[in-house]
């Protein structure tokens, strides 16, 4: 935030925004520290392609500054009165100011490390070096969208040039010694994805198994990414992953600006959970300049949806900035009886409390209403005598009358300050509120080929409700700057992040029902018990300190070491029996090491170890706690950079590993009546994986990549043959003036499962087998005018066949689907 903030006097003529968005005091305490300015990267000279509308020129020089990646600060009162007829075209940084500013009697001035100040235009011949000095000091006022490098909105772009989601120092692609996965606003909005299990799909090295028709099984590097998603960087904690999944899946991309994927364990800010992944959904902010637009589309299906976004400033001055976003979304399926109505409110506000202290407060509110849902078994992929059962691809087991609701709420306070010294110190903290209602039936496992009637393993037909409550806290608070030592400058980040979610969950049950057949369709709705068959909560807690230095060993050496100590307690409690147990470890530590050396100015090596825990509720034979879980990553690999961080590319071989995994070890029962496990080396997947990113070419933007890698347990045996040993995600975007094409191309190879038929008496052995496949989408948009555009959509293009579902049941992938979008842009 610009110390000039004080110098505004009017940023615009109008503010065009009126949001009320509720509002709560949140602080923070701050700390003095070490003095030093952070080094800027200069602007580049390299052209880029820009479609920028006419409007007012302060307007106008704000979106520009925006893409472009520039800083621009000037004295708002000399760009008063003027307007602009935009910018299109292909130019570099100092050719775009230079037209946008033609014949207004002004000038871009460079200041170095990319940024810019206005001034009256003054010939050169005449001009002195005072002259030029008193421009640079005129007051300012710095639009802090601009400066905003992470941000990915506006820029057009499938790369992002920093990403703080790996350790909360902001540094770029090739800087951070992990790999990273940045999908953008512009490439959500090319693909018309509009759930994070989208988003995900088209995520490189990210893997889906169906879990139920409202949320998947997400693997990374083999592995389940059971830590949930974080929001703005704040800790998920779920309690219960499995059961929570279609909250985190749920959320909405329409009030995204990106979403990073941290790959590997992420434990220093994850906290727990598996060594795969830790996926942070960043949400849209307030802008400093007016901006808005609505779109509707509709599709196959009889899908629809309507979508509206509006932000600027409320204030003449702009020190205080909002957001209103919401979205509709009205779909039936190819499927059998389904169909969902689903819906987002989000609002945001910024205040500029002063030049250097910057409040955000965020309220958000997100509805699916799911008819005709059904559970991860209830479409069976058998026959009783083993044979492979194959149904047609709309075929569902679920009814009219069955159901999957989700609301869910947060409200998220955040207090930033920054120091004159270049340091910054950050607090903030998410309340979320979410319930589920969903009503299930269970017709059956496996089909009798003679009757076509559904055979349960362990059941008859039968039918419940689940009502389930989800509530989080987090908190998260951290101080991040340069600091000197041994004649260099160093960066460090210091903080702390708590985080408690509380899970209820009752079900209750109906009598037998009669059986069901393939050919049955809808029955009717049975009398469901008020009585609960099952009634448990789950309250999860972690509280951790982290911290981490990147130094600088020499001038092509970085070293950033560091970790987190964590506590962790989980308690559970059954209601129907009134009884509760309590478990918890104590001082959990989590390393993190990473070294890159740059090659040149764009490649660099690297190196890195990281880590992460998963505790345990297991006993072993002494009686004790057996240690929790622990995972790590250790990966090498090379990056590039080109065109000012707008191309990133990069390949790295990895080896993802758990020890002290808990097993039961067939020895009996405790005194106390618990199962006797033991711990053991768990899970190794070994791999690679190679991702591009970015602006290949001006109008061409590529994103995607492909991977590699091997699940196997301690004795060599294949593990987690449900998640493709391969996998290929491209993306390619293709500017020409008015129209853009897009392709994306998704492949996968085989897979398998090895399961049973427990219906059977003996059980016979089956194996489940979906064969190499590939996706192509593609996209066309065509802009009218500076305003309207009309998207299309086409999906599956091939038509493609495929089983999402590959634990012994049936769900099939989206048949060939199209959709046409109409967008206004102000």
């Amino acid at each position: 935030m610009s110390p000039s903030r004080s110098a505004r006097q009017r940023l615009f003529a109008i503010s065009p925004l009126a949001l009320a968005v509720h509002a709560a005091v949140f602080s923070a305490a701050t700390l003095a520290l070490p003095a030093w300015s952070a080094e800027q990267a200069q602007t580049s000279a390299v052209a880029k392609s820009y479609q920028i509308p006419a409007g007012p020129l302060a307007s106008v020089l704000a979106r520009f500054a925006g893409a472009a990646g520039a800083a621009l600060s000037f004295d708002p009162a000399i760009a008063k009165d003027l307007q602009s007829p935009g910018l299109q075209g292909s130019y570099t940084v100092h050719a775009g100011f230079a037209a946008l500013l033609t014949g207004s009697g002004l000038e871009a001035l460079d200041r170095g490390n990319g940024e810019y100040t206005l001034r009256k235009y003054e010939p050169k011949a005449v001009a002195a070096p005072a002259a030029a000095a008193a421009a640079v000091s005129l007051p300012a006022v710095t639009v802090k969208a601009m400066v905003d490098k992470a941000s990915t909105e506006g820029t057009g772009a499938y790369t992002a040039r920093v990403a703080s989601s790996a350790t909360k120092l902001n540094l770029s692609l090739r800087e951070t010694p992990q790999s990273v996965t940045v999908i953008t606003s512009q490439m959500i909005e090319d693909k018309g994805l509009t759930t994070m299990e989208q988003v995900l799909n088209h995520t490189p090295g990210v893997s889906m198994v169906g879990d139920a028709s409202e949320n998947s099984q997400i693997f990374v590097r083999g592995f389940y990414m059971d830590t949930g998603i974080q929001v703005d960087g704040l800790n998920a904690t779920s309690a219960q992953p499995v059961y929570e999944g279609s909250i985190s899946q749920g959320l909405d991309p329409a009030i995204a600006d990106r979403v990073e994927v941290i790959k590997g364990a992420a434990g220093i800010v994850a906290g727990l959970g598996e060594p795969s992944a830790a996926v942070n959904f960043i949400r849209k902010r307030p802008t400093d300049t007016f901006q808005a637009h609505v779109q509707t589309s509709v599709g196959s299906w009889d899908r629809d949806s309507v979508e509206g976004d509006i932000s600027g400033p409320l204030t003449e001055d702009g020190r205080i900035r909002g957001r209103l976003v919401g979205a509709y979304r009205h779909a039936n399926s190819f499927m059998d009886r389904y169909g969902s109505d689903k819906s987002v409110v989000y609002g945001a506000l910024e205040v500029d409390l002063t030049r250097q202290t910057l409040l955000s407060l965020a309220l958000d509110q997100q509805r699916s209403d799911t008819d005709g849902a059904y559970n991860y078994n209830s479409n069976p992929a058998f026959y009783l005598d083993g044979g492979i059962f194959n149904s047609r691809r709309s075929f569902s087991a679920g009814q009219e009358w069955t159901y999957w609701n989700v609301q869910q709420r947060t409200f998220t306070p955040k207090l930033e300050h920054r120091f004159d010294n270049g340091w910054k110190a950050v607090a903030s903290a998410r309340i979320a509120r979410a319930d589920i209602d969903r009503v299930s039936f269970y017709p059956g496992e496996y089909v009798d080929r003679a009757s076509g009637t559904l055979v349960g393993a362990w059941n008859d037909a039968y039918a419940d409700r689940s009502l389930r409550k989800s509530d989080t806290n987090s908190v998260d608070a951290y101080a991040t700057g340069p600091f000197s030592l041994l004649g260099r400058k160093h960066e460090l980040v210091v903080g702390m992040s708590q985080g408690r979610n509380k899970f209820d969950m009752a079900t209750f049950q109906s009598a037998t029902m009669a059986p069901y057949s393939v050919s049955s369709g809808t029955v009717a709705q049975p009398a469901i018990s008020s009585t609960a068959s099952y009634d448990n909560g789950y309250d999860q807690q972690q509280i951790g300190a982290f911290s981490t230095a990147r130094l600088n060993l020499a001038d092509d050496w970085k070293l950033m070491v560091g970790g987190r100590f964590s506590n962790w307690k989980y308690t559970t409690t059954d209601r129907i029996n009134s009884s509760a147990a309590t478990v918890q470890h104590k001082n959990i530590f989590t390393p993190y090491l990473g070294l890159v050396y740059d090659l040149n100015s764009s490649t660099s090596l690297y190196a890195s170890y990281t880590g992460i825990f998963k505790p345990v509720t297991y006993y072993g034979a002494s009686g004790k706690l057996l240690d929790p879980t622990e995972g790590r990553n250790i990966e090498a690999g090379v990056k590039w950079a080109f065109f000012e961080d707008r191309l990133n590319a990069s390949m790295a071989v990895y080896e993802t590993l758990q020890d002290k995994y808990a097993e039961y070890a067939n020895q009996g029962k405790l005194p106390s009546g618990e199962w006797i496990y033991r711990s053991i080396d768990g899970v190794k997947t070994t791999g690679f994986e190679v991702e591009v990113s970015g602006r290949l070419a001006p109008g061409w933007e590529v994103g995607g990549g492909f991977t590699h890698n091997t699940a196997k347990d301690a004795t060599g045996a294949r593990k987690n043959t449900y998640i493709p040993d391969n996998l290929f995600k491209l993306s390619v975007n293709h500017s020409m003036d008015r129209l853009n094409l897009g392709a994306s191309l998704r492949w996968q190879s085989a897979t398998y499962y090895d399961t049973a038929i427990y219906a059977a008496s003996p059980t016979i052995a089956v194996r489940q087998e979906q064969k190499a496949y590939t996706l192509l989408d593609l996209m066309a948009r065509y802009r009218f005018n500076d305003t309207w555009s009309v998207t299309g959509n086409l999906n599956n293009v091939f038509d493609t066949v495929y089983n999402r579902s590959m634990w012994g049941y049936a769900d099939y992938g989206t048949p060939r689907n199209f959709s046409i979008s109409l967008r206004a842009d102000w």
